[in-house]
């Protein structure tokens, strides 16, 4: 735990409680929810009895004097042009990456959503100068073009698997497109008289902003000052300042991770473990920052402030419209709420299929396999959801309030419409066509035809799409290496190519010669060749690589040169565009495709969650990978919903095994006390059960819990019974893991319960019960893992000490299993914020229960030779 993390959750707790909530808000549908939010709690607060005062409130002005200079705005304004600087840099970040690695970046592949985009923005914006033909407010068409992409992803986040993964991407692009065509009409249709000397100021800043990144200046603090600098001026020359956030993320560096700088920061990292000191440290952690792209870095910094932060609070400021019956008497017949609704929802609809289909007959693009019309019908209508962007134009594009009044309206009632005819639409495709939406691999594995590394009936399955060229597949970052190893014969890996021309040049002709390796019985030795060298790969590499493995060069080289496996590869890309797969690497498990990260650890345990009830064995010696932290590592999934056993009332408590089962003193309990409640519980009251989210920390005050185990298994399924003044649980208490056992009242009696947040605050200020409660649990997880080997290590695989007992445990012939600290990220975690230190680890279980911290050698040959 760091310091920050210790004052975090001993302020009484509070920020720790909504950490959780924080954590759901910062998701896309988390995101579209407190913008609506916001939205509705402008129009209550605008149509309250206090409704004079939300005016009042945001014309309120603020003004910042250097000198005899001054820069006087109100509120609203302060958002709308200066917060609203980090949204569009945000979307700036978005444009620019998909231009250079996402969707935008292969032109065919961008070709159909950017003319979709294209006439998305057109046809709406004609449907709404229809009707203010002669009007002066026909120069407000800017508001109807612009589809929201917060929204638009909360809304397809909310829809979850009624949206194939294939629209979702295509959207997504058409969002992009679409942004970029709104920023471009913002800039050159709204913007108001020009000051020329501001406005070169601002660009003499934005051009010292280009020389620092030139320069190799990464750090934030120049670009800051440069950026408030050109944010002045630019609000000074007339132009929008909010449009120099898209331009400065337009010159950000975007590319993918390179795997030079993150071989360096392990370099940095091993020296910094070797030899701790603080200027290791500090170059570890620049190192580490550095191999992050900066645009990356900065979306990831300012994205969940846009989300959570700038654009409620823009919605707050700006959708306070007060529906009078006046207000809606007039925008009922008004041709400016009637454009906007038309606009945003027929005419987006409309613009949207008609671009689509007209990409499609020219053959410009093609769409994604797998897209029945009526996905595309809906997201069309879902598009048509132009609500942050729409309510940005409406400030710059009217002067009468009255009629910006109505344009906001329209705004609201289509962006309603929009979403509801949108979702009904995606509903019923998902109804009519059940199996598009689904994340599965498409076609499923075939021996016959696939790449098949491993046994053909191997239990676990792991498909992998991959491009030798890209740094980050295969053996390059050393994850399917790790598993083979791990799970032996009982993994079989498939590879399918994704060769990414439009990024790396050479991986379409890479993935031929592993077609041609195969063809002469050497893919694998290819295939090992090439993605432990993705940065040799032109044709005379490929003719090394030949040699070396000895093909036949000659038959190698002209089925290069005849394209004898192009539509080979190109059956494995279409496969992949079926599936949903946009980039590489992307792993399917089981046949489902895998999401998050794909280090070994994650993949590991996703495996073993796949293999479900029929268990996956882990060969003797080999490190054992849990699906969570505190339970035996079998995979096995128990069944919340099998009949507890009958419990007798008198069942003895579980004795005490090395400090496993502390009774708590009073001063303890009380200490306890403080944080949690007390509460009654009969016999047969349930505490926690399989499939719960998680679960509290709870002290026995009187009567007895008994904690029942692998329900339908042949072995005895209560694992422990606890009395008075004894505490529940296991490691897993603090992780997002589900509950995998049931605690249930044997005797009546009362309990102290704490939430994990509040035991948090209890361990990160009490060191006496953080290490009474750490190394309970470290001897009941370590004990529970005592019956199948001889030595149980807990710790962390590859560490100078776990070597060294593992070599111990060879030498005198004896059973070993590693239960790695780090597997999914949580036992690290967990640890720190228990208050463990390196002394602890690694923690040796002897077959007959003896527990020892980081035992030397005389250690062990002393507790293997003693009887208890």
């Amino acid at each position: 735990m760091t310091v920050d993390d210790r004052e975090f959750t001993s302020a009484g707790g509070l920020l720790a409680r909504v950490a959780p909530l924080g954590r759901r808000l910062r998701t896309e549908a988390g995101g579209a929810a407190l913008l609506l939010a916001a939205t509705v709690a402008a129009l209550v607060w605008a149509n309250s009895p206090w409704g004079d005062s939300y005016d009042t409130f945001w014309h309120t002005e603020i003004a910042i004097r250097v000198g005899g200079a001054e820069l006087a705005l109100d509120l609203q304004h302060w958002v709308n042009d200066g917060l609203m600087t980090f949204f569009f840099f945000v979307v700036g970040l978005e444009v620019k990456r998909e231009l250079v690695l996402g969707e935008l970046a292969d032109r065919r592949r961008a070709a159909v959503p950017a003319l979709a985009a294209l006439a998305g923005l057109v046809v709406p914006a004609l449907v709404y100068a229809v009707f203010n033909l002669g009007e002066e407010a026909v120069s407000a068409w800017g508001v109807v073009i612009s589809t929201d992409t917060a929204f638009l992803i909360g809304v397809l986040a909310l829809l979850g698997s009624a949206v194939p993964p294939q629209l979702r991407v295509f959207l997504m692009a058409l969002a992009i497109a679409d942004d970029v065509g709104a920023l471009t009409v913002i800039a050159l249709f709204y913007t108001e008289d020009l000051a020329l000397v501001p406005l070169a100021l601002a660009a003499l800043g934005f051009a010292l902003m280009f020389a620092l990144r030139w320069l190799n200046v990464w750090r934030g603090p120049g670009y800051l000052v440069l950026g408030v600098a050109a944010w002045v001026a630019m609000y000074l020359s007339g132009v929008h300042p909010t449009l120099l956030g898209v331009a400065v993320a337009l010159v950000t560096p975007a590319y993918a991770p390179r795997r030079s700088e993150v071989d360096e920061f392990a370099r940095r990292a091993r020296a910094y473990l070797q030899s701790p000191n603080s200027e290791y440290a500090d170059a570890a952690r620049l190192s580490i920052a550095r191999s992050v792209p900066p645009g990356e870095r900065l979306q990831q910094l300012w994205g969940p402030w846009s989300t959570c932060v700038f654009v409620p609070l823009f919605a707050l400021a700006n959708a306070g419209v007060p529906l009078t019956a006046e207000t809606l008497r007039a925008a009922a017949t008004s041709p400016v709420t009637l454009g906007v609704v038309a606009g945003l929802v027929l005419g987006k609809l409309v613009g949207i299929l008609l671009g689509t289909g007209l990409a499609v007959r020219l053959r410009l693009g093609d769409l994604a396999p797998g897209l029945s019309p009526l996905h595309l019908v809906g997201g069309a209508a879902l598009s048509g959801i132009g609500f942050t962007i729409s309510l940005f134009i409406v400030d710059l594009a009217f002067t009468d309030e009255a009629l910006a009044d109505q344009a906001r309206v329209g705004v609201l009632v289509a962006s309603v419409l929009a979403a509801v005819l949108g979702w009904t639409l995606l509903r019923l495709a998902a109804h009519r066509h059940p199996g598009s939406a689904d994340q599965s691999l498409d076609p499923p594995v075939d021996p016959d035809r696939d790449h098949v590394r491993g046994p053909a009936d191997a239990p676990l399955t792991l498909v992998e799409y991959g491009d030798f060229e890209c740094p980050f597949c295969g053996r390059a970052t050393g994850a399917v290496a790790d598993l083979r190893e791990r799970f032996g014969d009982q993994l079989r890996y498939v590879f399918r190519h994704l060769p990414l021309s439009d990024v790396h040049p050479h991986a379409q002709l890479a993935a031929e010669a592993a077609e041609a390796a195969a063809a002469q019985g050497k893919l694998w030795e290819m295939y090992d060749r090439l993605v432990a060298r993705p940065d040799r790969l032109a044709t005379t590499d490929l003719l090394e690589h030949a040699a070396a493995v000895g093909l036949d060069v000659p038959r190698f080289a002209r089925d290069l040169g005849a394209g004898r496996y192009t539509r080979r590869v190109q059956q494995d890309v279409e496969s992949a565009e079926a599936s949903g797969v946009v980039g590489t690497p992307t792993f399917f498990i089981g046949g489902r495709r895998h999401t998050g990260p794909y280090d070994a650890g994650s993949l590991a345990a996703a495996l073993l969650a796949d293999a479900g009830e029929d268990g996956v064995a882990t060969p003797a010696g080999a490190v054992s990978v849990l699906p969570f932290l505190g339970l035996p590592g079998s995979g096995q999934r128990p069944d919340p919903d099998a009949p507890l056993p009958d419990l007798p009332s008198d069942l003895p408590e579980t004795p005490d095994r090395d400090g496993d089962h502390p009774r708590l003193s009073d001063d303890q309990l009380a200490r306890f006390e403080r944080q949690g409640a007390r509460r009654p519980v009969a016999a047969g009251d349930v505490l926690y059960r399989p499939g719960d989210p998680g679960y509290d920390f709870y002290v026995i005050s009187s009567g007895a819990v008994a904690v029942v185990g692998y329900l339908g298994r042949s072995e005895g399924p209560v694992i422990r019974v606890h009395g008075e003044r004894r505490f529940l649980g296991a490691l897993d208490i603090l992780s997002s893991k589900p509950v995998s056992r049931t605690a249930v009242v044997i005797r009546a009696g009362e309990v102290l319960q704490l939430t994990a947040d509040q035991l948090r605050t209890v361990l990160s200020t009490d060191a006496e019960l953080s290490g009474l409660v750490l190394r309970a649990y470290l001897a009941r997880l370590a004990i529970g893992f005592e019956h199948s080997a001889d030595l149980r290590i807990l710790g962390r695989p590859g560490s100078s000490d776990v070597r060294r007992i593992q070599e111990y445990a060879d030498a005198h012939q004896l059973t070993i299993d590693v239960v790695d600290v780090d597997a999914n990220g949580d036992g690290g975690r967990l640890l720190a914020e228990l208050g463990a230190t390196e002394a602890d680890l690694p923690v040796v279980v002897s077959r007959s229960g003896r527990v020892l911290q980081n035992p030397p050698d005389a250690q062990l040959d002393h507790a293997l030779r003693t009887p208890d």
